[in-house]
């Protein structure tokens, strides 16, 4: 009999830790909701008047440098290129292998680097990308990478589809070449020079251009005193300084760098895979049980990177449906009504020239290299391209009439309506010059988006940050660590703000594309993911493998609670 009770009592004391138990992952999942709930509110940056209103703190250049410091290079000594990061003698390996990959697992890769000798690094610096891809399924998406600091760099993808999946770590640039970058980079303004064009009548005239010319001599100085914008130029023989009418430029010759450091820089030493000591992963749409919750159920649900993936060739965001705006009855729907200002350099101008591509009812008002303009009647929107400001880096003349700066765009957006969007693109024409100089225009940038803010604070923005180039562009000017720099200085500058970002640095890493002008496929993508961030189209949870997160979430739920 008493043992019948102990035994009774025991079972009940079961059931009691099980309930509890149960209970206490139920709570953890309705946590996570909460979360990924106000991640997708923010991210949706659905802007309600009062918001305007809210006091952002003042920033400074220096603020934002700082903020960077932890990414900068370190500083080493090296007396060779043996002594530098070697793609072959590094290896990447599974941290935590596991017997069975779940769609929604996390997977991490640790990554050692050697130097060409074979002698484990100690310290960090090295610029690396990563993805996950299936070939067959043109599937693909980008990992987060984390510099320990040490010789070694964890590497961080949430699994994201089922099937066989590769792993593809890249070393862009061994942190000896990053050093050496960031040492040019910071040295000087003359990796280009600008060449202004004076027109008086039929007289015309050319004198040298730029942002740090010999005071020594006389200047015009051009100067926005409210923004602390600025250039010169030196006067020409006779012309006056207001007569000037275009700016072009050319690559000028010459480094500060060592033979060693330029021939690391050369294209056999750019973007090279550095070998895994695994083979492909095999990923199961498996359910996750009750018992398996314990290990990470934050990260198995709610991932932080990546933002979204390639399905079948199309981004499918993890916070959006991205897949309904590939059609031109979606497109047309969300921009109904609205007008859109599309501001900043040449990437930014595929996006109008990909809209006008498949418009049937539209006109269109063509003015060269700085400004266009689409109509669609039926749908009544309009969309504006215009260039950024003074730099742009091109042979071809630009009239700085036609292209003032981004901010004075912005200063001139009426207070009437409340249908008015504008994304802003730049970067690529600032690689070349010292940081400061990009993170002054942001800061103007970020003054006048709250200008705007405070007249319409109905106005969406969005910022779409840059997106990776050819490996071969003369990296000491142009290198995809320099675009990575910026885009964190971007973040930095408008994370605070009610923006939107559009992450062309994710797609175009994720896709493994290198080029300046993105093709088609990238940019409908970009712009898919684009529109349904401003009409807040929500994930469609019948959609597998698109709507994991959500899908995932309902398989716990059903799992918690079942007998």
């Amino acid at each position: 009999m008493n043992q019948s009770l102990i035994t009774t009592s025991d079972s009940a004391n079961l059931r009691r830790n099980e309930s509890l138990k149960r209970f206490f992952i139920f709570l953890c999942v309705i946590t996570i909701v909460l979360i990924l709930t106000k991640r997708h509110l923010t991210s949706s940056i659905h802007r309600l008047p009062s918001i305007a209103s809210v006091p952002h703190p003042e920033m400074t250049v220096e603020d934002v440098m700082l903020s960077l410091w932890w990414d900068l290079p370190p500083t080493s000594v090296w007396e060779s290129v043996q002594n530098t990061s070697s793609p072959a003698q590094s290896t990447a390996s599974l941290e935590h292998l596991q017997a069975q990959y779940c769609m929604g697992d996390t997977l991490d890769v640790r990554v050692d680097m050697r130097d060409h000798s074979g002698r484990p690094k100690t310290h960090g610096g090295d610029f690396i990308l990563a993805r996950i891809h299936s070939p067959k399924l043109q599937a693909s998406a980008a990992g987060a990478v984390t510099d320990l600091r040490n010789g070694s760099y964890r590497v961080r993808f949430t699994l994201l589809w089922p099937g066989e999946v590769q792993v593809s770590v890249l070393l862009m640039h061994s942190s000896e070449a990053v050093q050496a970058l960031w040492r040019s980079r910071q040295l000087n303004y003359k990796k280009i020079t600008h060449v202004g064009t004076f027109v008086n009548g039929s007289k015309t005239e050319t004198s040298e251009c730029g942002f740090q010319l010999n005071a020594s001599k006389s200047l015009c100085e051009y100067k926005d005193e409210r923004d602390g914008e600025s250039y010169a130029c030196y006067i020409p023989p006779t012309l006056p300084c207001h007569s000037i009418d275009t700016m072009s430029s050319f690559n000028t010759q010459g480094s500060p760098l060592t033979k060693e450091e330029a021939s690391l820089l050369t294209g056999n030493n750019i973007g090279v895979k550095i070998k895994n000591n695994f083979g492909n992963l095999n990923v199961s749409n498996c359910s996750v049980g009750p018992n398996e919750m314990g290990r990470d159920c934050v990260q198995r649900i709610s991932p932080s990177i990546p933002s979204g993936y390639y399905w079948r060739n199309q981004w499918s965001s993890l916070y959006h449906q991205t897949g309904s705006f590939f059609t031109l009855e979606s497109i047309n729907s969300c921009l109904k009504g609205k007008t859109l200002y599309l501001m900043g350099d040449s990437t930014m101008r595929q996006w109008i020239e990909f809209m006008n591509s498949f418009q049937n009812d539209k006109s269109k008002d063509y003015r060269g290299f700085s400004f266009i303009k689409i109509v669609n009647i039926k749908s009544n929107y309009t969309v504006y391209w215009r260039n950024h400001g003074h730099p742009r880096i091109t042979v071809s003349k630009i009239k700085l009439i036609e292209a003032p700066y981004i901010s004075r765009d912005l200063d001139a957006i009426g207070a009437e309506g409340e249908d008015t969007v504008v994304v802003i693109g730049v970067g690529q024409h600032f690689r070349a010059y010292p940081l400061e100089l990009f993170v002054r225009r942001l800061l103007s940038l970020r003054g006048a988006i709250q200008r705007l803010q405070a007249r319409r604070p109905r106005t969406r923005i969005f910022i779409k940050l840059e997106n990776t180039r050819e490996l071969s562009s003369e990296p000491e000017r142009f290198s995809d660590w320099h675009g990575h720099l910026q885009n964190l200085a971007q973040r930095k500058v408008f994370g605070d703000l009610e923006v939107g970002f559009v992450d062309a640095w994710e797609m175009t890493v994720a896709a493994n594309t290198f080029v300046i002008h993105p093709n088609p496929t990238i940019i409908a993508s970009e712009v898919a993911e684009f529109l349904s961030r401003l009409c807040h189209t929500p994930q469609d949870t019948s959609v597998r493998p698109r709507s994991f997160n959500l899908l995932l979430l309902s398989q716990l739920t059903h799992k918690i609670f079942r007998d």
